[in-house]
């Protein structure tokens, strides 16, 4: 299972817009980060990007029940937060890769299909969430391989 959350408390996200070099709104597209908890606990909240609050619900549980298979999915608590948060161990994922200047909220191309980086993983790859209408892995998510991504200059 790919790993695409930040383990840090809720804080500011970055002020990126659409405007933004590199980040873009395609169909399909739209990015927001929100901040996920479990009810009744004191894990703290952990940073999910995604396009709507209940899918960053779901691939919070999705992370949650790996450890802890007993809690249940209306336990879980997400609020938005704002634009896709890029966190410290991202940047790091990035750097590693020789990419120093890749945020969360890029639109990338992978192969001929276009997404979003989302995050990272266990693996030092990115997490891209593919557009609704993607020729290939429409709505998807997948790990990919720094090689195989390029920045889409095209579609921002």
């Amino acid at each position: 299972m790919s790993n695409h959350t930040s383990n840090t408390s809720a804080t500011t996200p970055d002020s990126r817009t659409p405007d933004s070099p590199g980040v873009g709104w395609a169909s399909g597209s739209r990015v927001f980060s929100f901040a996920c908890s479990v009810v009744g606990t004191d894990w703290g909240e952990q940073i999910i990007n995604a396009r709507t609050r209940g899918r960053a619900k779901r691939e919070y549980h999705l992370n949650v029940t790996d450890a802890w298979p007993d809690v249940p999915f209306t336990a879980i608590r997400a609020r938005k937060v704002g634009a896709p948060h890029t966190s410290a161990d991202f940047i790091r994922t990035a750097q590693y890769r020789g990419l120093p200047n890749v945020r969360c909220g890029q639109r990338v191309k992978v192969g001929e299909a276009r997404g979003v980086i989302i995050g990272h993983n266990s693996s030092a790859n990115f997490d891209v969430l593919f557009d609704d209408d993607s020729p290939r892995y429409a709505g998807e998510i997948l790990n990919c391989h720094p090689n195989g991504v390029t920045l889409d200059h095209e579609n921002t």
